[in-house]
């Protein structure tokens, strides 16, 4: 399986795959030029409809992430840097609201510890 999506998320399914892609891009998993799976295959993998598959696919080829090559598939075009600042810039507002919702700093380093030494997240 490519990557896993959460069915019970709020984020819509087209959206996280999309999220998903950008990621593999940043992490370096996905290159300029790399063929991503078929809107069959990946909607197959991941159990969801063709559909939200294609219109996730239509999403990223908007914003210049993916090409669409006729009679071959779609191909990682590349990312700007502004999807990885402003997810840095969620986080950190995700952080803020925490910190005064009561968490401890002590508790956010522990999930922090917990999310990069967990080899199964992605």
């Amino acid at each position: 399986m490519w990557f896993h999506i959460d069915m019970n998320s709020h984020v819509p399914v087209y959206k996280q795959i999309c999220e998903r892609i950008k990621a593999m891009i940043i992490s370096g998993k996905l290159k300029e030029g790399d063929y991503v799976p078929s809107v069959r295959k990946l909607a197959l993998d991941l159990g969801v409809n063709v559909n939200t598959v294609a219109r996730a696919y239509r999403e990223l080829v908007n914003e210049g992430v993916l090409q669409s090559i006729r009679g071959e598939g779609y191909i990682v075009k590349g990312i700007g840097r502004s999807f990885l600042e402003r997810k840095l810039k969620d986080f950190k507002k995700n952080l803020q609201d925490l910190k005064t919702m009561g968490v401890s700093e002590g508790e956010i380093e522990k999930i922090l510890k917990e999310v990069f030494h967990d080899d199964t997240n992605g």
